[in-house]
């Protein structure tokens, strides 16, 4: 028998029949009364745990679907990132060994040519210009540390550039032994730099891309 659908008139007339006393009829029906509320309490305490459960459950679903939402949009945005910082350091890289080359033949042939030094020097200064603003404009996707690196190139390059442009055209006949010697002192510290110190930093460069790029 269901403990919540006692019928408590048959069970009045049946105890009091039986037992023939109003004090244990009382105590009886608040016992049956105790029991039917406990049945039921159970009941719903059950069914509150298993609607609980159920509603936990799909909230846990939910969210495994967000987060797993969140984890392919953020893998597409990083893939994105990635492939947009791969393609900007090879157009970098490329821009470096461009740079260089143009001013090492600079140093080292136009500027001793009358007639191309001048247009040589401003083709070389405009490549170096370009690849500063490259930089900058791109500075978001590198490293500070490779941002300062970068810039430490232009401004060697440049420098040697610079002073071949004006000390080139210095004849070393000149009576002024200081000037002389400054001039030969600078042309050695171009072909130096073109040599040794340009090139070592454009490898420095290229080993901190490699790094970025997970190479």
């Amino acid at each position: 028998m269901n403990p919540v659908s006692i019928n408590w008139q048959d069970v009045f007339i049946t105890i009091g029949s039986t037992v023939g006393g109003g004090t244990v009829i009382l105590g009886a029906a608040a016992w049956l009364i105790k029991t039917a509320l406990t049945a039921k309490l159970t009941q719903e305490t059950e069914a509150f745990k298993a609607r609980l459960k159920a509603d936990g459950e799909a909230e846990i679903e939910k969210l495994k679907h967000s987060l797993e939402k969140v984890a392919v949009e953020h893998q597409v945005r990083f893939s994105t990132l990635h492939a947009d910082r791969a393609k900007i350091i090879a157009d970098l890289y490329a821009r470096l060994v461009d740079a260089e080359r143009e001013g090492d033949h600079f140093v080292k042939v136009d500027v001793w040519d009358d007639e191309k030094r001048r247009e040589a020097y401003a083709a070389t200064e405009q490549r170096l210009v370009d690849l500063y603003f490259f930089v900058e404009k791109n500075r978001i996707y590198l490293p500070e540390s490779v941002c300062d690196l970068l810039t430490n190139f232009v401004l060697a390059v440049r420098a040697n550039a610079i002073n071949m442009n004006v000390y080139a055209r210095i004849e070393p006949t000149t009576v002024n032994q200081a000037l002389i010697e400054e001039r030969a002192k600078i042309l050695k510290l171009a072909f130096e730099s073109f040599r040794d110190g340009i090139p070592a930093a454009r490898k420095t460069l290229e080993s901190e891309f490699r790094t970025i790029l997970g190479g």
